[in-house]
Formats: C-alpha cells, sequence, structure tokens
C-alpha cells in the first residue's frame, strides 16, 4: 500500500505525528522548568521528613510522665503494683501514680526509658492503626506504651506495649492469637512468658504485655530477660484461668496450645467465652462453661447443628452425633458434660475424635467443684 493510500485510510488523523507549531514558547519551557523544580523539592522534602520525623508523632496519645498529666485511674480498683529499684536492683519501691501499670526500672544497664504514653478506646487506633478492633474484641480497656533506648545507640531500642484487657482470660485470648511461632511460653507465677529472638510478650492478671526489639542480639536478650523479671516482680498478678487447670493441668498440654475466644468462635455466633486446645493431630478440643447441665445440652445440639452445615452426619457413638466436613473431610461433635458443653474439631477421623472427647470430659468431670465461674 502506497503512503498515500495509507494516508488516506486514517479516519481521524491523516497526518500522523507532524505537527503545526513553527516554533515552541519560551514562557511555556520556562513554567515547565519550574514546575519540574517544584515536585523536586517536594521529593526531597518528603524524603528528608520520612528520615527525621518528629518525635511527637511517633509518641501520640497522653504523655504520662508531664508534670500536669493526670492520674492514671484504670487501676483504681486493683492492688497498686510493686516496683523494682532503678536497673533492677535496690528495695521495692511504689510506682508513681501516672506510669500505669508500669513498674519503675524497665531500662536495664545500658539502656534508657523513653516518655510513657497512654491510649484509650477512643484513641487506639493513632497507635496501632488497623489492629483495633482486634484488641477490642478481647475486652480492651487501655494500652500503655514506652520505648527503651540504648544509651551508646539510640538506634537500638525496645517497644513496649501493656495492654489492659480487663480479665485474665482476656489477656491470654489476645496473646494466644499473636502468640510468637519461635520458642515456648512458661507457666510462671500467676501469668506466662514466652521469649522469641528479638521480643517478650508477658500475661500477668488482666495485662497483656508486649515488647519487640529492633535487633537480635545479646544486649537485646538481655534487656528483654530484665524486662521480663521487673513486669514479673511488678504487675499485678493472679492465678491462670480454670481452662489452664484443665488442659496444661488435668490434660498436660503445652501452654502453647491453649487459646480463648470471648466471642463468634468457629464462626458461630452462639459460640462465646470458648477455651480450646490444640492436639498434636491438628485437631480441636474446646469446653464452655454453663450455667446448668440443661444449658449445656442446648448448647451441645447447637454446636451439633452448627456442624452438619458444613458437613454431613458421620454416626453415633459415646452419645454424641458425628459430623464429617463435607470440605476437608474431618470429623467434628459436641456434647454436655455436667454444667460443660465440650467439643472436638478437625479430628482426622471419627476414632480419634471420639478418643479425644472421651479424655477431654473425663478431665472436665475431674476439676474440683467451683472451678470455672
Amino acid at each position: 500500500m502506497s503512503r498515500a493510500a495509507a494516508r488516506e485510510d486514517r479516519v481521524l488523523v491523516r497526518d500522523g505525528r507532524k505537527h503545526h507549531r513553527p516554533r515552541y514558547s519560551q514562557a511555556e519551557f520556562r513554567i515547565g522548568l519550574a514546575v519540574l523544580g517544584v515536585l523536586a523539592a517536594i521529593v526531597g522534602w518528603v524524603a528528608w521528613e520520612g528520615a527525621h520525623p518528629d518525635p511527637s508523632l511517633l509518641l501520640g496519645g497522653q504523655d504520662l510522665t508531664a508534670a500536669d498529666a493526670p492520674a492514671v485511674t484504670a487501676l483504681d480498683d486493683r492492688a497498686a503494683p510493686a516496683a523494682s529499684g532503678a536497673g533492677g536492683g535496690g528495695e521495692p519501691a511504689s510506682a508513681p501514680a501516672n506510669r500505669g501499670p508500669f513498674p519503675a526500672g524497665l531500662a536495664a544497664d545500658g539502656w534508657t526509658e523513653g516518655t510513657i504514653s497512654s491510649f484509650g478506646t477512643d484513641n487506639l487506633y493513632e497507635k496501632i492503626n488497623g489492629r483495633e478492633g482486634y484488641y477490642k474484641s478481647y475486652g480492651f480497656e487501655r494500652l500503655w506504651f514506652v520505648s527503651l533506648e540504648r544509651t551508646d545507640d539510640p538506634a537500638v531500642f525496645v517497644d513496649v506495649e501493656a495492654y489492659d484487657m480487663g480479665t485474665a482470660s482476656n489477656a491470654l485470648g489476645a496473646y494466644a492469637g499473636e502468640r510468637p511461632t519461635g520458642g515456648d511460653p512458661q507457666v510462671v507465677d500467676q501469668g506466662l512468658t514466652h521469649f522469641d529472638r528479638n521480643a517478650l510478650c508477658v500475661t500477668r492478671g488482666p495485662f497483656y504485655v508486649r515488647a519487640i526489639g529492633s535487633e537480635e542480639s545479646d544486649r537485646m536478650r538481655a534487656q528483654l530477660e530484665h524486662l521480663a523479671d521487673v513486669l514479673g516482680a511488678g504487675l499485678p498478678g493472679e492465678p491462670l484461668p480454670w481452662n489452664f487447670a484443665l488442659f496444661v493441668g488435668e490434660l498436660g498440654l503445652e501452654p502453647g496450645t491453649v487459646s480463648y475466644t470471648p466471642e463468634n468462635a468457629f464462626s458461630f455466633g452462639f459460640a462465646k467465652e470458648v477455651h480450646s486446645a490444640t492436639l498434636a493431630d491438628e485437631s480441636e478440643i474446646f469446653v464452655i462453661a454453663q450455667s446448668s447441665p440443661e444449658a449445656a445440652a442446648e448448647l451441645a445440639r447447637s454446636f451439633t447443628e452448627g456442624f452438619l452445615e458444613y458437613g454431613s452426619e458421620a454416626g453415633q457413638a459415646a452419645g454424641v452425633q458425628w459430623v464429617e466436613d463435607r470440605y476437608i473431610r474431618t470429623v467434628a461433635g459436641a456434647k454436655s458434660a455436667g454444667s460443660f458443653t465440650v467439643g472436638v474439631r478437625g479430628a482426622p477421623d471419627a476414632a480419634a475424635a471420639e478418643a479425644a472427647l472421651t479424655r477431654l470430659e473425663a478431665a472436665v468431670l475431674n476439676l474440683p467443684e467451683g472451678t470455672a465461674p
């Protein structure tokens, strides 16, 4: 096809890339350079601000160490925490009210403590935007935050967050949902302690404390161990909830397998205050305390109906209607045991499910009278 014919075939732009301006305006050229200069300046400003953030922006919340800061009242109904002396030594001393639950002496030798800030239900998003819904689902009441820095290298730091979750069960539930994959939790006096590389998790009474360091090193580990000692001695604690007496004491399971879900467990709207533990075969046993044997039996029927929505009947044994999931072919079932509803889900087969539930039922019935609320 000739060029002339190709040109005639064009419908909208017959002259292709040809322009018709004899010359360009110098004013337009200068304006373009000015715009590019402004954009370059904005990029430079953003880069500089990113490398030199305003410390007050990182702090957020309410500065509790300011001279005119009001005293924190969230702990008024609890025992005042004892505090270790600075650096972990010396005689115990009372922590000032405006430190919240933090005892004195959080920083080990070679470290310094920053400003303590506090966040409530109305402004928690300022500190952990995107995660506030998770903590509020476990009864969040207040968060206290402080950063510990190396005196010889401020780039090395530990961020410490102390969450008041209202109850010990809520604190343990929040911890279980964020449990580090490394290390194993250790049952200590009135709580749990979990070390993992550059991190520390502590539950004690209604408090869930999470500390994350900026590096993995011996000096970081020493600071985290010091922090665990100070928090263990200074945070007000209480005995672990009854689910630990059941799963860890009676059944001999590892503390790291225990979980607590306050509501919507297993995506069932009726499943509230569910205590559970994961077994070696990845199946999950669960128990819920009820007000009476009748209420426990009714809840068990609700679980059976809920399991049947995703599966089909797989026979009856040990007084349980077993259900096989139609998608992943695992087995689930529930029954009452006194004033408790007990169950299993995710079992590889009916035999494993029956064995796990039988063992759980025996352990529940062996609990001392009045163990569960």
